[in-house]
């Protein structure tokens, strides 16, 4: 599978301006692959060549998920406990990470944590927040106390259409989903979407990643969020 960010002269999509409120936006800026390995669950999860993730929704159940391979693998499987806490597993059922849900704040934090949330080694917080033509889910790593700026960001841009997953620089990119987004509250989410992950990348953070945004854009249609 070749990369979509492999050619020096492939642009990003033209997004606004760092703060967002900008409506003369900025050039396009040129993507590129990370420079290092981006490992946040486990090394394990990385390959060294671009790979595509499928994600489905049990239509039966909202609260499930199952991630694939290009070949139909089943990589890692999601689903919400009685708890509230959701759990992501991998092709053995064993917990590789699970979040939850801070309902007091504003943002709708999610907290993950690797394995079991019970165990307590907390990995990140996803902070949603909104832009003039855009959603944001910004991730802060737990070394990141302040949370004066972002470590990845997950940017619906509603301009284009587009969705991406990109560093603090916001042109090395992780990830680019294949699905358009729009801010209309009556589109529903889609029960099938894939992604192009880039070179060694984690997969399973990517994947909880994309979960979490699902289930911000799921209580913002049903009109829980702004």
């Amino acid at each position: 599978m070749s990369s979509p960010y492999a050619s020096s002269t492939m642009s990003s999509p033209c997004y606004s301006s760092d703060d967002d409120m900008s409506r003369k936006g900025t050039p396009d800026r040129v993507f590129k692959e990370p420079e290092y390995p981006v490992v946040i669950v486990d090394q394990k999860y990385c390959a060294n060549y671009p790979v595509q993730l499928n994600f489905e929704k049990n239509r039966q159940d909202e609260d499930k998920f199952k991630i694939t391979d290009e070949d139909g693998n089943i990589l890692f499987k999601a689903k919400k406990k009685k708890s509230g806490c959701r759990v992501m597993v991998d092709e053995s059922d064993q917990p590789v990470i699970s979040f939850t849900t801070k309902h007091i704040t504003m943002h709708r934090r999610r907290q993950a944590y690797k394995g079991d949330h019970h165990e307590h080694h907390r990995l990140f917080t996803v902070k949603k927040t909104r832009g003039y033509k855009s959603l944001r889910y910004d991730v802060y790593m737990t070394s990141n106390m302040t949370e004066s700026t972002f470590n990845y960001r997950v940017y619906d841009n509603f301009k284009d259409g587009t969705s991406i997953i990109f560093a603090q620089d916001k042109v090395t990119v992780l990830a680019q989903l294949h699905t358009q987004v729009s801010r209309k509250k009556e589109v529903k989410t889609e029960d099938k979407f894939s992604v192009s992950v880039s070179p060694n990348v984690d997969k399973a953070f990517v994947s909880a990643l994309l979960i979490i945004r699902e289930e911000v854009r799921k209580s913002r249609y049903k009109g829980y969020e702004s």
